[in-house]
């Protein structure tokens, strides 16, 4: 290491960036200011944006433009602001590089408002981007245009569409994205597959990629002109247009430096140390992007390699033991283990990286990298030429790309093939930092043992005895410590956390020894609030399996985010038991989610007045409906349940009102720590008489901020503090956690 002295000072300046980030980036870095827009302006505020167009997204779906050095007026306001997204529905002809006057609605972005939530807010800001805008028209303020960039631009479009006429939209949408960068014409469902099976890498732009594109041109090129600075040249041109034409993610850029070094090295006569060349890609990208410190692209591209070289290392033989050249049939296994090889160290840097971003790991993604990576090759070969040619010679094209479907056709038979091996998702949840702190500690100390054991092995000829078992034992650890930390906290507690769901409701109980309950998970304002809602908060908390999910009645507020759930569980969270009110309040929107539980094979069982359920220290008591209350299906048929874990108790009320209050109110025959506010806090609920009947200490309301009902009312809010309860929304503070040991409890929010 002493010798690598560029890598070490790229190191220092790495680790002082990362302090300097992380402790005082919100005073000097732009991309955490507070921007001036937000200020300025109200959300959806009708305004006039000026700026240049510095990227484009086109496709069938919509058209969306990055504009840098903008202005913004409105209501006799102008403000500057670094960077804006624009959403064009009408498609207008506008190029990179032009600067363009539009009209429309500005937006801002949702920060995450449950944990395990993508955060949206922070994914523009790292790109120095802080609003977006509506457009209604927009038109060319300055036609100038980058002659180069455009050309690349039209390039990418038509090649996109190649790709998608010759492959179909599905397999031509892989490709696009392996190819090209473009996610955005992928099936989903694909796209999840490869995510759960530990392959969706292959979906980047990345040193994979760049490797094959950027070495092989630049090796193709050396041979032809037999020149090593000539192909150099050559090569480094070619593969920055390929860059400039996708756009340069840091994955990219990290792949661009290296193999400038990689070039470079050849063109001098040098040796490329793959170390130092990483340590000053590290450098260059966190200069160009500070905040990338965050960024799980970051972190696993530059882990990935990290991890490759240090197994590299690792297992090098001392150079008298090097074998010769290896021919015939020495070659394969020796190939076969260095791939195995590289594909653990991967997993051994990314495996807190995984689970801290992905909540699970993928237990079988080790075998299936070793088919998916070797073919990935002949992939990117057959596409690339196969869809160039394809706007040539339609026929000489389509065989080639006919070629990379049936390679997509073995990718996914593979992965749905490991979906149904037992054991072949292990959701742990989100590690706290301290666990994986732990886990890189305890890694470097195996690593040393392992260095220790080896030099003591060629000193002494003689290594120590047994020495896997101490030398592995720190790592084990950790990953113990990272796989159970996080549920030993819960242990011995009952959790219950009110989602923020928009305008909706779902509240999620867990109880110390795992047992894991939902009652209910719908919303009316945020799109799929099942599948980018509940189950990243659940997967964040380390829950696989639900052992069971009310629903209170058949709104679907309460309701569609659940028929999500029963939907998705070969990749999603399994359900166990599915309970709903009794047949004769059952209607149509109910009918629906129990359609979505015989397809998923997920039992179903009615519940009314009486029905008790002890789980895991819980138990689950149903005050209503009776089979004598006269009500129709709706709200005031809710299932009203009530959680009981040792002294604690907890009013769940789903959207209970009329009728069905009073008849709930001359029922109550004890008071409640804590109230589940009905319907979202409707006027039309929570009484006065009942709340003197319940008498809870704490309220939770669930609803959408600014939502159009107007929820909660002021009156209810005033009902209840004056009945004392202290009262949490989800609209002001995201999730709302309660939690206790069945005698004391604590409130937290999670913004």
């Amino acid at each position: 290491m002493r010798e690598r002295k560029l890598a070490l000072v790229c190191l220092a300046f790495f680790v002082l960036g990362f302090l300097a980030v992380h402790f005082g980036g919100a005073v000097f870095l732009e991309e955490l200011q507070d921007p001036p827009a937000a200020a300025a302006f109200g959300p959806w505020e009708e305004v006039c944006l000026e700026g240049q167009v510095y990227r484009k997204e086109d496709d069938e779906k919509q058209h969306v433009l990055y504009l840098r050095d903008c202005s913004i007026t409105g209501g006799g306001r102008t403000v500057s602001e670094s960077g804006v997204v624009l959403y064009d529905p009408d498609r207008s002809d506008v190029r990179t590089g032009n600067v363009i006057r539009a009209e429309g609605s500005l937006f801002f972005f949702d920060e995450a408002r449950n944990p395990g939530n993508f955060d949206q807010k922070f994914y523009y800001q790292k790109q120095n981007i802080h609003a977006g805008l509506l457009a209604e028209t927009v038109r060319v303020k300055d036609p100038s245009f980058s002659l180069l960039r455009d050309g690349l631009d039209r390039l990418r479009t038509r090649w996109q569409q190649a790709l998608v006429e010759a492959a179909g939209e599905k397999d031509g949408g892989i490709l696009a994205a392996m190819i090209l960068g473009d996610r955005r014409g992928m099936d989903s469902e694909t796209k999840e597959l490869y995510q759960v099976n530990g392959i969706a890498h292959i979906l980047s732009i990345s040193g994979l990629h760049l490797s094959f594109i950027g070495i092989g041109a630049y090796q193709f090129l050396r041979r032809r002109t037999g020149s090593f600075l000539a192909g150099g040249m050559l090569g480094i041109a070619f593969l920055l247009l390929y860059i400039v034409m996708i756009g340069p993610g840091v994955a990219v850029l990290r792949s661009l430096v290296m193999f400038l070094v990689r070039v470079g090295a050849d063109m001098a006569g040098r040796v490329c140390d793959m170390f130092t060349s990483l340590a000053l890609a590290a450098a260059v990208v966190i200069f160009w992007q500070p905040l990338a410190y965050y960024d799980g692209g970051f972190q696993m591209s530059f882990g990935a390699i990290l991890g490759m070289w240090i197994m590299g290392e690792m297992t090098r033989r001392p150079p008298g033991e090097q074998g010769g050249r290896r021919t015939g049939k020495r070659r394969l296994p020796y190939r076969l283990g260095e791939a195995v090889k590289s594909s653990l160290g991967v997993q051994m840097i990314l495996f807190p990286v995984t689970l801290y971003h992905y909540f699970e790991f993928p237990l079988y993604s080790v075998l299936l990298n070793l088919l998916v990576i070797p073919l990935m090759s002949a992939l990117l070969l057959l596409g690339m030429l196969g869809s160039l040619l394809y706007l040539a010679v339609e026929p000489a094209g389509g065989a080639l790309i006919w070629a990379c479907s049936r390679i997509l056709d073995l990718y996914e038979i593979s992965c749905r093939a490991a979906l149904a091996l037992p054991g072949s998702r292990l959701v742990t949840g989100r590690p706290g930092l301290a666990a994986i702190w732990f886990y890189y500690g305890a890694l470097v100390v195996t690593l040393l043992l392992l260095l220790w054991m080896r030099r003591k092995k060629e000193t002494e000829g003689a290594a120590p005895r047994r020495p896997a078992a101490r030398a592995f034992a720190p790592v084990l650890t950790g990953i113990l410590v990272l796989l159970f930390a996080g549920r030993a906290e819960v242990w011995g507690y009952l959790e219950v956390t009110m989602l923020d769901v928009g305008q909706g409701d779902c509240l999620f109980l867990r109880a110390g020894d795992g047992t894991c309950i939902l009652v209910d998970g719908g919303s009316s304002d945020t799109d799929q609030a099942g599948r980018y809602r509940i189950e990243p908060f659940l997967k964040a908390e380390g829950v696989g399996e639900l052992s069971y999910v009310f629903v209170t009645h058949g709104d679907s507020d309460h309701l569609n985010g659940v028929t999500e759930l029963l939907g998705r569980q070969d990749t999603g969270v399994e359900i166990g038991c599915l309970v709903v009110p009794p047949r004769e309040l059952w209607d149509g929107e109910l009918a629906e989610v129990l359609d979505a539980a015989d397809a998923a094979g997920v039992p179903v069982r009615t519940m009314g007045r009486g029905g008790r359920l002890a789980c895991g220290g819980i138990t689950v008591a149903c005050l209503q409906p009776a089979a004598s209350d006269v009500l129709e299906p709706g709200n005031a048929a809710s299932l009203v349940l009530t959680a009981s874990w040792d002294s604690f108790a907890m009013l769940l009320t789903g959207d209970v009102e009329g009728q069905g209050e009073r008849l709930l109110t001359e029922r109550l025959t004890q008071t409640y720590d804590v109230l589940k506010v009905a319907h979202h806090g409707s006027r039309n609920s929570t009484s006065e008489e009942f709340l003197a009947a319940a008498g809870p200490s704490v309220a939770l309301i669930s609803a959408g901020r600014d939502n159009r009902y107007g929820h909660p009312h002021e009156e209810t809010l005033e009902r209840l503090t004056g009945a004392g309860a202290h009262v949490f929304e989800t609209a002001r503070g995201g999730a709302v956690t309660v939690r206790t040991d069945g005698r004391r409890m604590t409130v937290t929010t999670f913004l």
